[in-house]
């Protein structure tokens, strides 16, 4: 595995990579209220 792809599996993600907006985490989904970001199943 890359560098690059660990960081990305072990990442918190308790901001928003897009705009630095705290993450909400719900139901195995993190979503930023701000821009609308969101990622499942990290």
């Amino acid at each position: 595995m890359k560098n690059e792809e660990k960081e990305t599996n072990n990442r918190n993600y308790e901001y928003c990579p897009d705009c630095g907006a705290k993450l909400y985490h719900a139901e195995g989904c993190v979503t930023c209220i701000c821009c609308g970001f969101s990622l499942c199943g990290y």
